[in-house]
């Protein structure tokens, strides 16, 4: 039976079944847009709403008497002054608030205090900064920290501010 049918037959049925099938979802799901699409105006008429009287809601419109146009030399602009901020301005990051709290830790055992709570009290500071440590070079803070020391009453020396992070926490 098969062979008693050719090609252009088959692919005739093909497109017929096809487009009807697109005729059907067509004018099942898609009517009201097919109308639209084929409708044919042959009249250029303004919609109902267009063509009603306008009525005063709020007032008639009418230009502000303030918002006109000014020529170039009639304008005034305030004062130009230069801001704090250039290209070369880096935002702070964690090293710049260890520093701020190094500072505010030296300048609280300038009065009084012992060497070994300052250290102490240093190596906690230096714990809460820890995950920042890839961020943060001791070297680097440990010489901003020496003449900051020289205010303290007792003497730092190299081995004191020998710092370093916990070892526990490089494992």
């Amino acid at each position: 039976m098969l062979h008693t049918i050719s090609w252009q037959q088959y692919i005739t049925a093909v497109l017929l079944l096809t487009a009807a099938w697109y005729a059907y979802v067509g004018l099942k799901y898609y009517l009201p847009e097919l109308r639209a699409w084929l409708r044919i105006r042959t009249t250029d008429t303004m919609p109902p709403v267009a063509v009603a009287p306008m009525h005063a809601v709020i007032g008639g419109i009418q230009a502000d008497q303030d918002n006109q146009s000014h020529d170039a030399e009639e304008l005034q602009f305030g004062s130009a002054e230069p801001d704090d901020i250039s290209e070369a301005t880096l935002p702070k990051g964690p090293s710049d608030d260890l520093l701020a709290e190094a500072t505010t830790l030296v300048n609280a055992f300038a009065e009084s205090g012992t060497k070994t709570d300052f250290l102490s009290l240093l190596q906690v500071l230096l714990d809460k900064y820890e995950i920042y440590r890839d961020e943060i070079s001791l070297k680097v803070f440990t010489a901003v920290l020496k003449p900051m020391a020289g205010i303290l009453p007792f003497e730092l020396s190299e081995h004191d501010l020998d710092l370093h992070w916990p070892a526990e926490n490089y494992a």
